[in-house]
């Protein structure tokens, strides 16, 4: 290994392009379709607009479960000295992208690099990153927007240096946006015409009843013909359990919102509350006058004032 780059090689052999031999249980239709070398340099030129050629090299880096403990539906892959991550996001965009992004780089620049290569006197070359999500969710979103680390950052004070960034480009995949990508990459305009037919078809069926639907419809228009026929009891399981799990986690995030907004109501009115007696207190008011007017126990005021 070239301990300058420090890149390991990860690699995934695919009996046909786009599809892997074998679908392993914790893979999602995403993943299983854009998880091979080659299917993957189509989907990075579509995304991108470049002409890498069926030779360059690219090589899957995998990390198990780290962007999510459940069902993963990233690609991951070392290209041209670059290292790109790339998630497919359903439900709706996670404003938080960008620093759970920033964790998987971390922890896939460990898996590239040589333990021991970080202690070197010379400078290392590390793969540039690119960060990109492609989002198929149901709610209307632009074609492409960015989403910066920075912009998490709790600001104390305008004047303060961004000292760390990460840049997240977000594409959203629905049918009829971004049409150039899908003409660009054959699986990409497969995968979004199926799960197309099937959102459209969960309004009205069960959602098993909306995958096999979909499926026999795409088979017969001969879209991902070859990949549906193979593994169609495959797909059914990992889109059953993968839409399933993302109605779940929607929910979830829903009630964390919903908690989260009473939390904050409530420590609004705590701060307000410290603000209000600090400011009697530097009035010149009494203990005893604070407690009175505030109707709160003697040893809390003592507390909101540090006493």
């Amino acid at each position: 290994m070239n301990s300058k780059t420090g890149v390991k090689k990860s690699v995934k052999k695919s009996a046909k392009k786009g599809v892997k031999a074998k679908i392993k249980h914790k893979d999602t239709l995403f993943r299983d379709l854009f998880g091979a070398e080659s299917a993957a340099l189509e989907l990075y030129n579509a995304i991108t607009g470049a002409n890498y050629g069926p030779e360059t090299d690219v090589k899957m880096v995998t990390l198990e479960d780290i962007l999510y403990d459940v069902p993963v539906n990233d690609v991951s892959f070392t290209i041209d000295n670059k290292l790109v991550i790339l998630v497919e996001h359903q439900s709706t965009i996670n404003e938080n992208m960008p620093l759970r992004m920033l964790l998987y780089v971390a922890r896939s620049y460990e898996q590239l690099t040589n333990d021991l290569d970080k202690y070197l006197v010379d400078r290392m070359e590390i793969p540039r990153p690119e960060f990109i999500v492609l989002y198929n969710g149901e709610k209307d979103r632009p074609e492409m927007e960015i989403l910066k680390l920075s912009d998490l950052f709790a600001k104390y004070d305008m004047e303060y240096p961004i000292n760390l960034e990460l840049t997240v480009r977000v594409y959203n995949i629905n049918k009829g946006r971004n049409p150039e990508m899908a003409r660009r990459c054959a699986i990409l305009n497969g995968y979004e015409v199926f799960t197309a037919k099937i959102r459209e078809y969960r309004k009205t069926m069960s959602l098993e009843q909306a995958v096999d639907r979909a499926t026999e419809e795409c088979i017969r228009e001969r879209i991902l013909v070859n990949y549906l026929q193979t593994h169609r009891k495959a797909v059914r399981n990992m889109l059953t359990t993968e839409w399933n799990l993302e109605d779940a986690l929607r929910v979830r995030g829903e009630e964390a919102e919903r908690r989260g907004e009473k939390r904050g109501r409530l420590e609004g009115e705590q701060e307000a509350t410290r603000k209000f007696v600090n400011q009697m207190y530097k009035g010149g008011f009494s203990i005893a006058d604070i407690v009175k007017a505030t109707e709160f126990p003697e040893q809390e005021v003592k507390n909101i004032l540090g006493l």
